[in-house]
C-alpha cells in the first residue's frame, strides 16, 4: 500500500484540527493531542496557520486545577459570511450568515419589485453597500444568494417559471447586475429546506410544507435536498386539489396555493395575526374557516405522502400560529383520510427561525466553504 504524500497528511491534520474547532468551544493543545493523535509541534504550527488566516482566535483560559491555566482556542465562524437575499413583492431582505449558520446582520427595505434593469441596478447597489458594511467589520464576504419564487434553470442560471412577480426568463447576470461578488440563485422553498437540514441534521425523509401567502414545498431524501434533475421537485403548490375551484396564478383550478395558502383565512380588511387573535376568542365563523382551510392542508398531505412516505415539516408564515393542538388535530385528519395506516410518521412544525428562506439561501455558500475547511 502506497504511502501518503507529506503534502496529503498535512492537509489532513489541518482538516481534522480544523474540524474539531469547529464543532467545540474552548478548545486546548492537549485536547487536539488528546483526541486526533497528533503532536504538540503539529498542533501549534495548525493553530498558527489558522490563527494566520483568520479561521482561529486565543479564548479565556481554563480555570486553573493547581498549575499554569491552558490556553483555549476558538473557532472564529464570524470571520467569513454569506449573503442571502429575497425580493419580494413590495420588500427586499437581506441577511448576512457566519459559518455556524447565524444571522450577523441584516437589512429590509420597503421596495415595490419592477422587474426591469433600473430596480436590479439598485438592488446591486444596495447589496454591495451591505457587503462593505460587512468588510469594514472584519467579515469576507464568500458571495450572494437570491431566494427566488420561481422555478430556477437546470444550470442555475435563469429564472423558468416566476409568475408570481412576473420574472419568468430573467438570468442571473441580469438580476445580480452591479453585484461584484460570486451569486447563485435558489428556490425560495429549496432555501428554506436547507435552513432546515442545517439546524436539524437529524432529517432523514420528509417532505417540508411552507404554508407562505404563497405556499411551497421542497423535499429530503437521505438527509440531503433533493431537487431533481430540473430542480422543480417540491413545487407541491400547483397540486390540483379542487377542479373546480378557484383560479391560480399556474392557469389551474383549485391548486394547493389557492386553497392552502393563509390568504384565504382572513375576511377583507383583516390581517392574518387579527384572524388568528379573533380565532382564539371562539368566533364561529374564523373557527369555521379555519377548519375547513386545515382539512385543505390534510387533503394536501395525504396526496403528497402517497409519493413520498416520509416526515411532513410545517413551515411558513401561518405555521407559526399553529399550537400543538391544531397540529394533533391535523394529523388526525390525515390519518383519516389515508387509505394505508399512516401510524409511523411524524408531522411537525419547522424549528427554524425568522428568515428561514433567506438564510438557507446564504447556507449555499456557506455549507461547501465549511465543507472544504474540515475536509468533509
Amino acid at each position: 500500500m502506497k504511502a501518503a504524500s507529506a503534502s496529503t497528511v498535512k492537509h489532513a491534520n489541518r482538516h481534522a484540527i480544523t474540524a474539531y474547532l469547529y464543532r467545540h468551544h474552548g478548545t486546548t493543545k492537549q485536547m487536539l493531542e488528546r483526541e486526533l493523535g497528533l503532536s504538540l509541534p503539529t498542533i501549534t504550527a495548525n493553530l498558527r496557520a489558522l490563527m494566520e488566516d483568520g479561521l482561529a482566535a486565543t479564548g479565556e483560559p481554563q480555570e486553573s486545577t493547581g498549575g499554569r491555566k491552558a490556553q483555549t482556542y476558538e473557532f472564529v465562524a464570524e470571520g467569513h459570511v454569506a449573503i442571502g437575499v429575497a425580493l419580494r413583492a413590495t420588500e427586499t431582505t437581506m441577511v448576512a450568515v457566519d459559518l455556524r449558520g447565524r444571522v450577523l446582520d441584516r437589512r429590509s427595505r420597503t421596495a415595490q419589485y419592477r422587474n426591469n434593469d433600473a430596480y436590479y441596478s439598485r438592488i446591486g447597489a444596495q447589496i454591495m453597500e451591505f457587503a462593505a458594511t460587512l468588510a469594514a467589520k472584519g467579515h469576507e464576504v464568500l458571495g450572494v444568494a437570491f431566494a427566488i419564487q420561481g422555478i430556477v434553470s437546470a444550470d442555475g442560471n435563469r429564472i423558468d417559471f416566476g409568475e408570481v412577480v412576473g420574472n419568468t426568463g430573467l438570468t442571473l447576470d441580469r438580476l445580480a447586475q452591479g453585484v461584484h461578488l460570486p451569486v447563485l440563485m435558489i428556490h425560495d422553498s429549496d432555501a428554506s429546506a436547507m435552513a432546515e437540514l442545517w439546524f436539524d441534521p437529524g432529517i432523514r425523509d420528509a417532505v417540508c410544507i411552507y404554508l407562505e401567502r404563497r405556499p411551497g414545498g421542497a423535499v429530503i431524501v437521505d438527509g440531503r435536498l433533493y431537487q431533481g434533475p430540473n430542480l422543480a421537485n417540491g413545487t407541491i403548490e400547483h397540486m390540483v386539489l379542487d377542479p373546480d375551484g378557484p383560479r391560480c396564478y399556474c392557469g389551474q383550478r383549485g391548486c394547493m396555493d389557492t386553497v392552502c395558502s393563509p390568504e384565504t383565512l382572513p375576511e377583507e380588511g383583516e390581517s392574518l395575526p387579527g384572524f388568528f387573535s379573533v380565532l382564539e376568542q371562539g368566533e364561529p365563523d374564523h373557527r369555521r374557516r379555519f377548519e375547513a382551510w386545515l382539512d385543505n392542508v390534510a387533503r394536501a398531505i395525504v396526496n403528497i405522502r402517497m409519493v413520498l412516505a416520509g416526515d411532513i415539516i410545517l413551515g411558513g408564515e401561518a405555521a407559526q400560529y399553529l399550537d400543538e393542538s391544531d397540529i394533533a388535530r391535523l394529523r388526525a385528519r390525515v390519518q383519516a383520510r389515508s387509505p394505508f395506516p399512516t401510524t409511523h410518521f411524524t408531522l411537525r412544525k419547522s424549528g427554524c427561525a425568522d428568515d428561514q428562506n433567506v438564510v438557507g439561501a446564504a447556507l449555499r455558500f456557506i455549507e461547501p466553504y465549511v465543507a472544504r475547511l474540515t475536509g468533509e
